[in-house]
């Protein structure tokens, strides 16, 4: 009794497959011409096509429409809209096969998506609208660790899915692009606004999320096992370079940061000598001593410490204004409809703004626009009546 022929297409695709699994767990292991095969596969994998500009396009307007109308709703739209950020993958990917033509090219990508999103982010914040209030992009103006750990382990596992199982995976990709996309919008937002201090900070904060996206995906496939090719080193060298070249820019973006918002320190008067003056000394004379006499004691008069007049927010709807350090300072908190402040005065204009000190009920003094805010004072009938500030 004989047999049936094995299927040889059957036996093919197990081979294939198996072929497939040594390949990811023995990378370093094959052959020039496997490994020439296996990153080719995973570079188709990363090549864009039309789609992918077309979800770029689309994510940069939605996020444009959020910041501008300040929607979450429409940021998150925006974020499931764009495309995989694949062109960090592929950065990566180059760097360590030493491909410098395919480096430049995700790096292109890169580029392309980053320009279109922050060019139509910055068209949406032109012009002149109610309330142009900037609490969604004050957001992401301050270096934390929750984002810091949410890029780094967004890129690791972006990474880890991309290597062993060739899938460009949604739910890292997401995270990759709330830590860079929505830093790049407000500091384009910034820009169209005319809000320099919050174009810097929120542009330092996507420096620093996109070298550590990169960083954190290019150890990760050094520790997998991923290698130049052969005659590649030098491509790695310099691949490896110019991501190093965007690290130290970041690192000196965000040391220049700090140190500016660093306290300066407040000089201490030197106490001056008072010039000696000249003394007389009495001569004692002979009088005759006066009859004690009952003196009233003194009274003491209590001072009145003023207290500062009660302001409001309003005009806001919604939404709400900053508080910051300084007219067009940097921000300290924020400041909804309704909630009380003690109105300090001290107006001054900048840029056509009036802005008005003000502190919190907490104590925490600041600066906010005047046009936000009305003085609380009772009427005869005592109802409170908004004053607008001056």
């Amino acid at each position: 009794m004989s047999l049936p022929p094995a299927d040889p297409s059957a036996e093919s695709d197990r081979l294939a497959r198996a072929r497939q699994r040594r390949l990811k767990r023995q990378f370093t292991q094959l052959q020039a011409d496997e490994r020439e095969a296996f990153l080719e596969g995973l570079a188709r994998l990363l090549t864009p096509g039309v789609e992918f500009y077309l979800r770029a396009l689309g994510a940069g307007l939605l996020l444009a429409l959020g910041f501008r109308f300040e929607q979450a709703a429409l940021l998150f739209a925006g974020l499931l809209v764009a495309p995989p950020i694949s062109p960090i993958l592929g950065m990566t990917l180059a760097a360590v096969s030493g491909r410098l033509r395919f480096f430049l090219i995700q790096l292109a990508m890169l580029a392309v998506m980053l320009v279109s999103t922050g060019l139509l982010v910055w068209l949406g914040g032109m012009g002149t609208i109610d309330k142009p209030h900037e609490l969604l992009a004050g957001l992401h103006t301050s270096i934390n660790l929750i984002d810091l750990g949410l890029v780094i382990a967004g890129a690791l596992a972006f990474t880890w899915f991309f290597a062993r199982r060739s899938q460009l995976q949604l739910a890292p990709s997401l995270a990759i692009a709330y830590e860079v996309l929505l830093p790049l919008g407000s500091a384009a937002y910034g820009l169209a606004r005319g809000d320099l201090t919050l174009a810097q900070d929120a542009g330092l904060v996507f420096g620093v999320h996109l070298i550590l996206a990169l960083a954190a995906s290019l150890i990760l496939l050094i520790g997998l096992g991923f290698r130049p090719l052969v005659g590649g080193t030098h491509s790695l060298a310099i691949a490896i370079g110019l991501i190093g070249l965007l690290g130290l820019l970041a690192v000196a973006g965000l040391g220049a940061s700090v140190a500016a918002s660093l306290p300066t320190p407040t000089p201490l008067p030197t106490p001056t000598p008072l010039p000696p003056t000249a003394t007389r000394t009495p001569t004692a004379t002979a009088t005759p001593s006066p009859s004690p006499t009952a003196s009233p004691l003194p009274t003491a008069t209590a001072t009145a410490t003023p207290i500062p007049p009660r302001a409001m927010v309003f005009g806001v709807g919604n939404d709400g204004v900053f508080l910051r350090d300084a007219p067009m300072g940097a921000l300290v908190a924020g400041l909804y409809g309704g909630m009380e402040v003690e109105y300090l005065g001290n107006p001054q204009s900048l840029d056509g703004k009036n802005w008005v000190q003000v502190r919190m009920l907490d104590g925490t003094p600041g600066w906010v626009l005047a046009e936000f805010l009305a003085t609380v004072g009772p009427s005869p009938a005592r109802t409170p009546t908004l004053t607008p500030a001056p």
